[in-house]
């Protein structure tokens, strides 16, 4: 959805879209959503993340902490300089308690489009954010670089729960 934001917002900027597990299709709420924004997602093709993906980007935003430490580790610690949290990449994260920093599908929320559309609206304002940030304008980032300690007490406590 970000990816289909930006790029309907700067028609000029390329965007890339990818995920750890890239199903065959678009998710259906996702694309009722953009359609309610009036943005065309058909013969969208999911992507699965890999290297050459990272590597070709300037940046990297992820939908939650605990996805940082998985790219780092399948693909690589020295992306941890261009990978941002996209529910607030401008700050630095204080903890990743009780999800924080998380942003919710809503692909999968079985709440009305339409409630979908006004509460993830949000999602335009942190793209444009995201865009001055692209073209040398704006706030300043905060690449999980800079908090990898706090990323790493995540990654334990997470392997806690699941054990």
């Amino acid at each position: 959805m970000a990816r289909y934001l930006y790029e309907n917002q700067f028609p000029q900027a390329h965007a890339l879209s990818a995920g750890f597990e890239a199903g065959y299709a678009i998710n259906g709420r996702a694309a009722a959503m953009l359609h309610a924004w009036g943005i065309d997602c058909g013969g969208h093709q999911p992507r699965q993340l890999r290297r050459p993906l990272c590597d070709h980007a300037d940046a990297i935003f992820v939908m939650e902490p605990e996805e940082v430490p998985r790219l780092l580790a399948e693909y690589g610690y020295d992306l941890a300089g261009k990978t941002y949290l996209f529910a607030d990449p401008f700050s630095q994260p204080r903890s990743f308690r009780q999800g924080e920093y998380r942003v919710e599908d809503p692909s999968f929320d079985r709440r009305p489009v339409a409630e979908l559309v006004r509460e993830f609206a949000w999602f335009r304002t942190r793209v444009d954010e995201i865009h001055e940030v692209m073209v040398g304008r704006g706030k300043a980032v905060v690449p999980a670089a800079r908090y990898l300690d706090r990323l790493a007490e995540l990654e334990e406590a997470t392997r806690r729960a699941a054990a």
